[in-house]
């Protein structure tokens, strides 16, 4: 035991170092998208590239990659506790998944991300897609690249990509719960939108000073559970969070003038993903465990938890709609209770934007990406056209028209840096549909809502959600917690008892 002891020790000495830089990487990252001048963003670029050629040299190392192969084949690495058997087995993973990509071959690519970022947003603004094609295009080439030395016996280059997120998940899972959701949601779509009851929503595209939707901000972060001396609220272009140490956990949101519910629901999002940050057991950063122990999945299903399940119920509406009224009384004079609940789960058949989708369609959304993304990686995409299959598909599954490649294609920022990342969207959501069954088993959750008692929530996240998160697979974090499989049922009732609810179906 002393021997791994003392080579464990080396390890976390090595972590040290290399943690350094990826915290300098996480401030240059943060920095470039919240705050930087654009004609500065070339600089901080070439400062993250300095960084990351640094880390990933260390990751290279031969004493890093021996110390790793040496602890986990030792005769006493079961002897180890748990969170240093589960960050040797990341390490190890990766390594072993990271051997035959070169640092060049890296730094390459860190690079086309980068500038793709910056290509990206100003083909955003433009809004042309032919300014951007020739760029995804060179992404597709280095994702398959990297996905082809990352798994040389691996046909199916998806497969590799996405199990870079979601461990032990592959494309034959990924069909399953897209087709069962394609069959179970669509129909439901074309029946609330034939509904005769239309929500009152007209309010909502009413103007709102910024200055008063920040207050609203903090005051929802706050009541779910967020700790603002741990923690930060900023703005982005595109909303995000991010975890720079355990103390440490910036939020970000986009705030439109005329539309105050995007910035409500980004913040409670976005306040998710920041919360389950706040809560994972301490021992996951004492043992260098990153955020990628917890899994995009994982993430996704804390982050709409408290978007959807929580902040869009009848009983969180009602909490909140006293400080509404207060904060809002100029603004919303004639907006009841139940206009507001109503409001902010009005579903907009017109709307092509992901972020801005309705709970019902918002798996849709991803649905069309995933098929997108598999057309991409199975080499028959057309890149000079792309944007037009997109709004193939909006019309097809959604029946939508898609007006601009602003609203279409170039909607989203994270194709600029590789594929393979949709799919945990629309996974969080089943996945905290088969958590809701146990939680609402365990607790009376419409009382603890009600009564203003989301601690009491975050205690139960806490230890049932959080606890085992950094130290299992999703697969096998949803058995332990739940006794069920993933699938997508659970989340299909839940959707169809409160739509069908809301626009009055019988």
């Amino acid at each position: 035991m002393e021997k791994i002891n003392n080579d464990l020790e080396k390890l976390y000495q090595m972590l040290d170092r290399k943690n350094i830089y990826e915290h300098a990487c996480q401030v240059l990252s943060f920095d470039l998208e919240t705050v930087a001048p654009e004609k500065g963003m070339a600089d901080i670029n070439k400062d993250l590239n300095f960084f990351t050629d640094i880390i990933y040299k260390i990751e290279k190392s031969k004493e890093f990659v021996s110390l790793v192969k040496k602890i986990k084949k030792s005769e006493d690495f079961d002897s180890l506790n748990k969170y240093d058997k589960r960050l040797v087995d990341l390490l190890y993973r990766s390594i072993e998944r990271n051997k035959n990509i070169t640092p060049e071959i890296f730094n390459e690519a860190m690079t086309l991300f980068r500038d793709a970022y910056v290509i990206w947003l100003e083909a955003k603004k433009k809004g042309s897609y032919k300014e951007f094609a020739p760029t995804l295009e060179k992404i597709y080439k280095t994702s398959s690249l990297l996905a082809s030395l990352e798994d040389k016996k691996e046909k199916n280059l998806y497969n590799v990509l996405f199990d870079d997120f979601e461990e032990k998940f592959t494309c034959e899972d990924l069909d399953r719960f897209f087709d069962e959701l394609e069959q179970g949601l669509v129909p439901l779509v074309k029946e609330v939108k034939a509904s005769s009851y239309v929500p009152r929503h007209d309010f909502i595209k009413r103007k709102v000073p910024i200055a008063k939707q920040e207050e609203f901000s903090r005051y929802l972060l706050q009541l779910n559970g967020f700790d603002f001396k741990r923690g930060s609220l900023s703005t982005t272009e595109h909303p995000f969070t991010s975890q720079l140490s355990y103390n440490d956990v910036r939020v970000t949101t986009h705030y439109y003038e005329d539309n105050f519910i995007s910035n409500m629901y980004s913040i409670i999002h976005e306040g998710g993903h920041a919360i389950f940050g706040q809560n994972v057991p301490k021992e996951m950063f004492a043992h260098r465990l990153s955020e990628g122990s917890l899994s995009m999945g994982k993430h996704e299903s804390v982050s709409r938890f408290y978007e959807n399940v929580i902040g869009r119920s009848r009983e969180y509406i009602t909490l909140i709609y006293p400080e509404f009224k207060r904060i809002f009384k100029e603004e919303f004079p004639d907006v009841s209770l139940d206009d507001l609940y109503e409001g902010v789960n009005y579903v907009d058949f017109n709307n092509t934007i992901r972020t801005e989708a309705d709970e019902l369609t918002y798996s849709l959304h991803i649905l069309i990406r995933y098929r997108l993304e598999r057309m991409i990686m199975d080499g028959k995409a057309d890149f000079s056209t792309l944007n037009k299959k997109w709004n193939e598909m909006y019309k097809k599954i959604l029946d939508v028209d898609v007006e601009n490649d602003r609203e279409g294609i170039l909607q989203d920022v994270h194709w600029t840096s590789g594929f393979g990342y949709f799919p945990t969207y629309a996974m969080g959501n089943a996945l905290n549909c088969i958590y809701l069954n146990k939680l609402k088993k365990d607790m009376n959750l419409s009382e603890e809502i009600l009564s203003g008692h989301l601690d009491n929530i975050l205690k139960w996240m806490k230890k049932n959600v959080f606890l085992n998160a950094p130290l299992l697979d999703t697969k096998t974090w949803i058995k332990k917690m739940t006794k069920e499989d993933f699938s997508c049922r659970a989340y299909i009732d839940y959707l169809t008892v409160k739509f069908k609810d809301l626009y009055k179906i019988k």
